[in-house]
């Protein structure tokens, strides 16, 4: 059983993770769950609470208290979770082409090497300098340009 909070009270919150719709989660220092309807395409989440206090409960009555989400390492949105899959897609391709895929060009994403090339700098320039994989360096993406290109 979870202790009831003061509504003059503000809320911490902290992410937790998402419930099988991809609803981000929220856990307050009352152990009371919170869902974020908008699936965390906004930047100010629109949090329910969760009925029956369970991952797979429904969302229920909006929060009408204040709120704090405290920040979590490596939480990565949803916009930024895209462009990590499509990198790594990216690069998967380049592995594929330059082995069993015999250096065939419809393998690739992009059905050219330039632009698949191109496109991953696109994407890996798009990140901050923390948020740069570290399981793609720039030295990486450039030694798939030379072995695909030249």
């Amino acid at each position: 059983m979870y202790s009831e909070a003061k509504e003059d009270v503000v809320l911490i919150l902290k992410y937790i993770g998402e419930d099988d719709f991809s609803m981000p989660v929220y856990w307050d220092q009352y152990a009371r769950l919170w869902k974020d309807i908008n699936l965390g395409e906004t930047e100010q989440p629109e949090l329910c609470s969760v009925m029956g206090n369970g991952m797979d409960g429904d969302p229920n009555t909006p929060i009408k208290q204040e709120f704090i989400i405290q920040p979590v390492n490596g939480f990565v949105s949803k916009e930024k979770r895209f462009q990590y899959q499509m990198l790594d897609r990216l690069r998967t391709d380049c592995n594929y082409y330059l082995g069993h895929g015999n250096r065939y060009v419809g393998c690739l994403w992009a059905k050219s090497e330039k632009k698949q090339i191109a496109e991953m700098k696109a994407i890996w320039n798009s990140f901050s300098e923390d948020e740069k994989p570290e399981w793609l360096t720039w030295e990486m993406i450039e030694r798939y340009e030379e072995e695909m290109v030249n």
